[in-house]
């Protein structure tokens, strides 16, 4: 009884992020704005499904229509945040846990803090740049393997009470994490990368007399090359990534990245503690 009033407790209690009251679901962002007097909420919540319309995610299938065979319903749910910055931002995920046991293996691996270090190091070294890059909506790049359907909620407007079918690797899906990474190698292969014997997630291949390499943590990625840039153009002309927040790194994985007087590169989470 102790054990469930705190967890209760935990998840009725005002969460705050950079300053910002976090919302717990769709509703408490919609009483939010109005305590708040802004749409700071509403426009997140809407830039995410126009985001994700986009990408096709879903198939409308309209009210009342015959359930597919073999598809099984499940529910989706809006998780909220806020950036270092202050963006307010949402996320449209499915409740993952509704769906059947996958029975192959939907590990996927990201670069360890040692190995984000180690890329630094070899930058210093070698005289090269190191970029960071976001890549935009990554796991709706990918298709689900997954047979599932939903019943449209009060976000989705016009659209509530429809039945939706899952096209994309949505976030939260047992399968999803490991659908983006198989799609992001397969483009990282084809551009002459192979994966470091040392770590899976750092990839690396030679241009001249040195090595190129860029370590993947899911969408965030950070470039170490002579010319970062025509690695970015790569990624968004030929494989048609949507890119945010390309250049020389500043603030990656939640820490700040800048140089003292001497020049040394210094990696502290200012923005974090502060």
């Amino acid at each position: 009884m102790v054990n469930q009033a705190k967890l209760r407790s935990y998840r009725t209690a005002p969460r705050y992020k950079y300053g910002y009251e976090v919302p717990r679901d769709y509703a408490h962002a919609m009483e939010l704005d109005e305590k708040n007097g802004n749409t700071l909420w509403r426009d997140a919540i809407k830039v995410e499904l126009d985001q994700i319309d986009e990408y096709n995610t879903f198939k409308d299938l309209g009210k009342g229509a015959q359930v597919p065979n073999g598809y099984k319903k499940i529910r989706v749910h809006l998780v909220f945040d806020v950036k270092h910055d202050g963006r307010h931002k949402a996320r449209q995920v499915a409740d993952g846990h509704l769906t059947d046991v996958p029975v192959d293996s939907v590990y996927s691996g990201v670069v360890s803090l040692r190995g984000i270090r180690l890329l630094l190091f070899l930058a210093e070294l070698n005289d090269l740049e190191c970029y960071g890059t976001d890549i935009g909506n990554a796991y709706l790049e990918a298709e689900t393997k997954e047979k599932l359907y939903i019943i449209a909620g009060p976000e989705f407007g016009d659209r509530e009470g429809h039945m939706l079918i899952v096209h994309k690797a949505l976030y939260g899906l047992c399968s999803s994490g490991c659908c983006w990474h198989e799609r992001f190698a397969d483009c990282l292969r084809e551009m002459g990368f192979e994966p470091s014997k040392a770590e899976a997630d750092i990839w690396m291949r030679q241009v001249d007399d040195h090595y190129e390499y860029i370590g993947t943590y899911v969408d965030d990625l950070c470039i170490v090359s002579k010319h970062p840039l025509r690695i970015t153009e790569h990624l968004e002309t030929h494989c048609k990534f949507k890119l945010k927040g390309t250049g020389p790194i500043s603030f990656h994985l939640g820490c700040n990245f800048e140089r003292d007087k001497d020049g040394t590169l210094i990696m502290q989470p200012t923005k974090c503690i502060e």
